[in-house]
């Protein structure tokens, strides 16, 4: 391990990094989402449920998956449904346990808000090479992979 003053502060400069990249860009989409009739952990179950769950999954394991408690995510759900964009499906052999998968009109939902963040993105890294997005969401999704196996 390297010297304490240089150690520490390399290590405390990534996270003042990644705690003020978080607050900026989840206040951002909170601004943002709200024209969607969404929060950003309602984006979040959304976004789960099109790119991890197509066969379905049950609220618990949503809940689970995103970090929000469980009456929260069935919340979520009761409110997707009504918009459509999501449906309950019975499990067999287990009538009290329910899959919850987005439907046709969730995905599109889902699809125009992706579209509509793209022009934020595209300014956001104005002056970036797709060497360096590349490069940069490789990091994070390296640094996301850790951090999904190291839950508390």
């Amino acid at each position: 391990m390297e010297n304490p003053p240089h150690g520490i502060e390399k290590y405390a400069n990534l996270g003042t990094a990644l705690t003020i990249a978080t607050q900026l860009f989840s206040t951002r989409m909170g601004v943002f989402l709200d024209r969607f009739d969404l929060t950003e952990a309602q984006f979040s179950v959304m976004n789960h449920l099109a790119r991890r769950a197509p066969d379905g999954q049950s609220i618990t394991g949503i809940a689970a998956a995103v970090e929000v408690k469980q009456p929260a995510v069935s919340k979520m759900v009761n409110k997707f449904e009504t918009h459509g964009w999501a449906r309950l499906e019975g499990t067999q052999g287990d009538a009290r346990s329910k899959q919850v998968f987005l439907t046709k009109a969730g995905q599109e939902h889902l699809r125009t808000i992706q579209r509509a963040l793209l022009p934020d993105y595209v300014a956001m890294l104005d002056g970036w090479s797709d060497e360096d997005i590349a490069a940069l969401t490789s990091q994070l999704f390296r640094l996301l992979g850790w951090l999904d196996q190291n839950r508390l």
